[in-house]
């Protein structure tokens, strides 16, 4: 096992309180038994939008300064951070090191980004961002871990 190996399995292991743990999973579990996946990952956003309305982001210039307002956010609830990357269509979003994958296991990788859907869909939004241009997690990537990576682009028609 080598060193960046080891660095996200003691991070995973950290990444959610012990007293939290087992709550999430269930009500992770439950969900998942309850309802379909796209209904829990549209929950997901919409909490995910609500976590942005707590943690409004500033009018920014430019791509830097807005990565900048997301991670000092980020930052002060523990939840990792973000990188923008500006690509040909789209602006490349990866959020590293969130609580979620090992908050609710590695089941939820499919509704649980939801959540960053929506925090970074309602951030773009306060940044007057055409209605046009939508926040998409990528499908088919690795499993739940510590990584997330996110689309901003031009919504299918």
């Amino acid at each position: 096992m080598d060193i960046e190996e080891n660095v996200f399995q003691y991070y995973e292991r950290r990444a959610c309180s012990a007293q939290w743990l087992a709550f999430n999973r269930g009500m992770a579990a439950e969900l998942s038994a309850g309802l379909p996946p796209e209904d829990i990952r549209q929950l997901f956003f919409r909490i995910g939008q609500r976590v942005a309305e707590a943690l409004p982001v500033a009018p920014c210039e430019t791509l830097a300064d807005l990565q900048s307002q997301f991670n000092a956010h980020w930052h002060g609830i523990d939840w990792g951070f973000s990188s923008l990357r500006e690509e040909a269509d789209c602006v490349a979003i990866t959020h590293a090191c969130s609580p979620i994958a090992m908050a609710f296991g590695p089941e939820a990788t499919g509704w649980s980004t939801g959540f960053f859907e929506g925090v970074y869909q309602a951030w773009f939004d306060a940044q007057r961002m055409p209605p046009s241009l939508r926040v998409m997690a990528l499908e088919g990537g690795a499993p739940a871990g510590p990584v997330v990576e996110l689309r901003l682009g031009r919504s299918s028609p």
